[in-house]
C-alpha cells in the first residue's frame, strides 16, 4: 500500500524569499522545489493475542524544476518495523520499533518549521501507559556527515497525553546526546535538549500549540545532534501556532510566533518570526488565502537583517476545510528586506536575482496535495 504523503507545490527556481540565520521562512508561493514523499507499508503479521507487526518505508525526493528531466536521488528517510500491542497491563497499547523513521516531529505547517525533530535510524517502544501520561523511550544514532569516525546517540525520552484541562494536554520531552569518538577523530560536545509542549484541542474549530525549548552543547538544535557545537553553547526557543475555522463561519486561518535565542560556533544569534495566513472560503471548493510574515535576525556585532514577505491566491480545493488537500493556487508574492538581509554580495536575498534592489516579486502556480 502507498502513495505521495505529501507533496509541496512547484514554484519558480531560486525565487524564494527566506532570511539567512532563520530557521524557516513562510511557504504560500514561496517554495523553490518540487518535493515529495512515497510512503509504502502494510501490516505483515498479526497474532491471536492481538500483537500485530507493521512495515514502514518512506521515500522522499525533491527537484528543482527547471526542465522536463531532471536527475535526483531518492532518499530513504523511513525504514522500519514496528511491533503493537506488545504486552498486558501497561504495554497493552505499546508498540516497540526498529529501523530508521521520523520519530513524533512537530512542527509548523505555514512555515514548514519542524522545531522539534529527533529522527533518524535508531530503535524504542512508546505508548507505554502510566495512568496519569504516556512513556516513550528511543535511541537514535548520528553519524557526522565529514568524519565517520564520529557518531553521537540520542537519549529520547517522552511523557506525553499529560491532562492539563480540558482538551489540553501536556508533553515532557528530554533529549540526551552521548558522544561516541574514534581514535584521531575531531571531539565534539555531549549535550541535551528539552522540551515543554502545550496543546490545547477544540479551539474554534483548531488548536494552539507552543512549545517551549532549552538546548546546550550538542543540543542546540531542535533534536539529533549538532556535531559543531561546543560544551559553551546554548538556544533556547519558544515556538507558539494557532489554527482555527469558527463553525458558522466562512473563514479559517493559521497564524505563528517564533523567538530563537542562540549561542553556537562563537555566534549568538537572535530569531524573531511572526506571520499569520487567513482564507476566507466563498464556495465549497473555492477560496482565497493570504498570508503576511515577518523575520528579523540579529547576530551580535551586526546590523538587524529584516524581511517582510505577503502573498495573495485564490484556490481550488478538495473541501472548504484549511486543511482540504490537494488543492491548486495561483500566486502573486510581494516581499521586501533590507540592506543587511540582502548581504554585501546581494546574495542573501533569493540567491542573488533581485540584484541590489530591496524589494521585488513573484508570479506563479502551486499544487499541493495528500492523501
Amino acid at each position: 500500500m502507498g502513495g505521495p504523503r505529501r507533496k509541496q507545490p512547484a514554484r519558480l527556481k531560486k525565487m524564494s524569499f527566506g532570511l539567512n540565520g532563520a530557521g524557516s521562512k513562510f511557504r504560500l508561493g514561496n517554495e523553490c522545489e518540487t518535493y515529495g514523499e512515497l510512503k509504502f507499508g502494510g501490516e505483515a503479521f498479526k497474532a491471536a493475542n492481538g500483537m500485530t507487526m507493521r512495515i514502514n518505508t518512506l521515500v522522499a525526493f525533491a527537484v528543482n524544476q527547471e526542465h522536463d528531466w531532471e536527475d535526483t536521488k531518492p532518499a530513504f528517510r523511513e525504514m522500519n518495523v514496528v511491533a503493537e500491542n506488545i504486552g498486558s497491563g501497561a504495554f497493552a497499547k505499546a508498540k516497540a520499533w526498529v529501523g530508521k523513521r521520523y520519530y513524533d516531529r512537530q512542527d509548523v505547517h505555514m512555515s514548514d518549521y519542524f522545531f522539534w525533530a529527533n529522527t533518524g535510524p535508531g530503535a524504542g517502544v512508546e505508548n507505554i501507559d502510566l495512568g496519569g501520561a504516556k512513556l516513550a523511550y528511543a535511541i537514535l544514532r548520528t553519524t557526522a556527515y565529514d568524519d565517520n569516525r564520529r557518531t553521537g546517540f540520542a537519549h529520547d525520552i517522552r511523557f506525553s497525553g499529560i491532562k492539563t484541562n480540558p482538551d489540553g494536554e501536556l508533553t515532557i520531552g528530554v533529549q540526551a546526546n552521548q558522544k561516541r569518538v574514534g581514535s584521531n577523530a575531531k571531539d565534539f560536545a555531549n549535550g541535551y535538549l528539552l522540551n515543554f509542549m502545550h496543546t490545547q484541542g477544540n479551539l474554534w474549530g483548531g488548536f494552539n500549540k507552543i512549545d517551549l525549548a532549552y538546548g546546550k552543547g550538542s543540543g542546540v538544535g531542535t533534536g539529533g545532534i549538532n556535531f559543531d557545537a561546543g560544551s559553551d553553547d546554548s538556544v533556547w526557543r519558544i515556538v507558539e501556532q494557532i489554527q482555527v475555522q469558527p463553525q458558522g463561519t466562512s473563514w479559517s486561518g493559521m497564524g505563528t510566533f517564533v523567538y530563537e535565542d542562540k549561542k553556537s560556533g562563537g555566534t549568538h544569534s537572535k530569531w524573531t518570526s511572526v506571520g499569520v495566513r487567513p482564507v476566507y472560503h466563498f464556495a465549497d471548493n473555492m477560496s482565497l488565502a493570504a498570508e503576511l510574515g515577518y523575520d528579523t535576525v540579529k547576530q551580535d556585532g551586526k546590523p538587524s537583517a529584516n524581511l517582510t514577505k505577503f502573498t495573495i491566491a485564490p484556490q481550488l480545493s478538495a473541501g472548504n476545510s484549511f486543511w482540504s488537500r490537494p488543492v491548486l493556487r495561483a500566486y502573486y508574492t510581494y516581499a521586501k528586506w533590507n540592506d543587511a538581509a540582502r548581504g554585501a554580495d546581494n546574495k542573501g536575498i533569493a540567491n542573488g536575482t533581485f540584484g541590489s534592489a530591496n524589494n521585488g516579486s513573484t508570479v506563479g502556480v502551486q499544487v499541493e496535495a495528500w492523501w
